[in-house]
């Protein structure tokens, strides 16, 4: 899409797309009118303003001599059109819809809140153009932070590319982010209810144990990983057999699966070099603070505590799955688990523990396991602890 202007300020020429653009039917009618008069150039950006709306749109020049006088000719593109207040983007763009009902169920908010800590977010990416402009990592870290927790992995993506790029690439994928920023809609697009799929309901026990076993904060850091869950669910079944249930045995009726014990037998257990018993583990000092968490992620300090209970109560239920899948050896589900644990730890700047899980994460050697297990529930115990105590008002 191109114009021509004069060194007077006065277009001269544009295409098709342009004088369309402009609600015009030839370009005698743009050179009539006093259009020239109200575009303007400011922060890398075109500005063209219309009776009931607003042109935004990056821009390029080229300057062409002539020997009476100077045009430029100038090519737009990423074209926004601002209009009663609604952002409708042209071209390439479509906009991007974001489930509030599902999205704020998902993370344990409600859909006031959602809608508040949203807004919030996009005013401090305002906030930190500039920031972000220079590539400062906190700010960047911060908006990436927030964009996961709102899940909306548009602009989560692009903000990591804007850490990891050039301050030459850097402006255009900051752009580009502003850009996604003013897509975003909670208004339900019409395809979507059309071909919305019906839900069936379902109503066993077992859903509901593991509804009862996933908090809040799981579902917003958890990858969609069932396989994996099943697996070490599987194997905990299995393990919780052969160490608890040596003197048993099991009985089946059609309906139900009994245990009855049988004579009891004194049993002591062989000590075993790799048996771990996280119990046992020395707690370890833990330096953390939910408010220094709530001021960088700009949260308050009441929801960051909420997600820390909520990452206590996941941990403890992990903890089965990662002595689980030590007993059977099994890395790649102890990989797995470290990554979903850390990336928790992390979001909620429990620095101490993110580091230490990560060691798990990335661990190769199965013996050096044991130690970063009771390293991990040490410093577990001090937080979950500390949790516990008197919040101040």
């Amino acid at each position: 899409m191109y114009y021509g202007y004069s060194s007077r300020e006065k277009i001269l020429m544009a295409d098709e797309e342009f004088i369309e653009l402009l609600g015009f039917k030839s370009i005698g009618d743009v050179i009539k009118s006093n259009i020239a008069d109200t575009i303007k150039f400011e922060n890398s950006k075109i500005y063209i303003s219309l009776n009931d709306s607003t042109i935004k749109a990056n821009y390029s020049k080229i300057l062409l001599y002539t020997q009476k006088d100077d045009i430029k000719i100038v090519k737009l593109s990423n074209i926004i059109i601002t209009k009663n207040s609604v952002s409708k983007l042209q071209l390439n763009y479509e906009p991007i819809y974001l489930d509030i009902n599902r999205i704020s169920d998902e993370i344990g908010l409600s859909v006031d809140d959602y809608k508040l800590y949203l807004d919030s977010f996009i005013d401090q990416s305002i906030i930190d153009e500039k920031k972000l402009l220079a590539g400062e990592d906190n700010a960047i870290k911060n908006l990436v932070t927030l964009s996961s927790t709102l899940k909306i992995p548009h602009v989560s993506v692009l903000l990591l590319k804007i850490q990891k790029s050039s301050p030459t690439e850097r402006p255009y994928y900051i752009d580009e982010y502003y850009t996604k920023l003013a897509l975003l809609t909670l208004k339900e697009p019409e395809n979507i209810k059309k071909d919305r799929p019906k839900i069936i309901e379902k109503d066993t026990s077992k859903d509901k144990k593991e509804d009862k076993l996933d908090s809040k904060f799981t579902e917003l850091l958890k990858k969609d990983d069932s396989k994996k869950e099943q697996r070490a669910s599987e194997n905990i079944d299995l393990l919780d057999l052969k160490l608890d249930l040596d003197d048993d045995f099991l009985s089946l009726d059609e309906d139900e699966i009994d245990i009855k014990p049988t004579k009891k037998v004194e049993h002591k257990k062989s000590k075993d070099s790799n048996e771990i018993i996280l119990e046992d583990a020395p707690a370890l000092p833990i330096n953390y603070n939910p408010k220094i968490a709530a001021d960088e992620l700009n949260l308050p300090v009441v929801l960051i505590e909420e997600f820390v209970e909520d990452f206590i109560e996941q941990a403890h239920h992990d903890k089965d799955h990662l002595l689980a899948s030590y007993y059977q050896k099994d890395m790649d589900n102890i990989h797995e688990l470290g990554h979903k644990l850390k990336g928790a730890a992390s979001n909620l700047r429990i620095n101490e523990l993110a580091d230490v899980l990560e060691e798990i994460q990335f661990c190769t050697d199965y013996s050096k396991l044991k130690p970063l297990f009771i390293k991990y529930w040490g410093l577990f115990k001090s937080l979950e602890e500390y949790m516990k105590q008197p919040k101040q008002k």
